[in-house]
């Protein structure tokens, strides 16, 4: 399979790395109390079930699901967004658990990829990233297969690779600065004024930020896929959300 990242072909659409990764912010912002609710909902059954005494891998299992209902419910409502229709947290996860099947599967064996192409070699990872960026919008919202999934996202990126790249290594980027100045400048303080005693409070700021920056993630998953579709195929967003009606 060729994975070159060539920018090629004319493009119909003029997006970059700038106009995705603001394009996200922007549909995140305007919908941030249903999509905060709903990417919070994904660490809330680890924590209790972890409270219990439950497995660990059963843990992960779970999370792993709610994961993928909540990216779905997420994409479903950017979509949704971009054609500036207000989004509600139970439309959204009506349409996470409809389209969930193939999008869990594709899920699973891309982070087994992904896991693969680093241990071989970083670079194969990466090119993996890249080329299946889009292949759980593509199952969510065409619902493709689980090879047609990752087919379709390969074509969608072809051509486009460094520019996909370059908005993941950015939001990526973010994340872990994001993730780590907000954790320490919260729990830093609290550790010093009370000590153990604040310990409890590390997970919860944890929780909150993850919830914040996967809410962003998902989102800019949904954006992507548009983008693409509409530079490379001319499909405007109310074609691709007249799936959802």
């Amino acid at each position: 399979m060729t994975m070159t990242m060539t920018a090629t072909g004319p493009s119909r659409f003029d997006w970059g790395v700038g106009s995705a990764i603001g394009t996200a912010f922007g549909t995140l912002f305007r919908n941030v109390v249903p999509f905060l609710c709903l990417s919070l909902l994904v660490g809330i059954p680890g924590m209790v079930l972890g409270a219990l005494g439950v497995s660990r891998w059963l843990r992960i299992l779970i999370e792993l699901v709610m994961g993928q209902i909540i990216t779905i419910a997420l994409i479903y409502g950017t979509v949704q967004s971009l054609r500036s229709r207000k989004v509600g947290i139970g439309e959204c996860l009506t349409q996470g658990f409809r389209r969930l099947p193939a999008a869990i599967v594709v899920a699973i064996l891309a982070v087994i990829a992904y896991i693969l192409g680093f241990i071989l070699l970083i670079i194969p990872g990466l090119m993996l990233i890249t080329m299946w960026a889009v292949a759980i919008p593509a199952a969510a919202v065409e619902k493709a297969g689980v090879g047609a999934s990752f087919s379709r996202s390969a074509s969608l990126t072809r051509g486009r690779r460094w520019r996909v790249f370059g908005v993941l290594a950015v939001s990526w980027i973010l994340y872990l600065v994001v993730y780590l100045v907000v954790t320490l400048a919260i729990t830093a303080p609290l550790f010093g004024a009370f000590g153990v005693k604040s310990l409890w409070v590390i997970p919860v700021v944890m929780w909150l930020v993850a919830g914040v920056l996967a809410a962003y993630l998902s989102t800019l998953s949904g954006v992507l896929y548009y983008f693409l579709r509409r530079d490379k195929e001319g499909v405007d967003i109310e074609s691709i959300a007249s799936v959802f009606d």
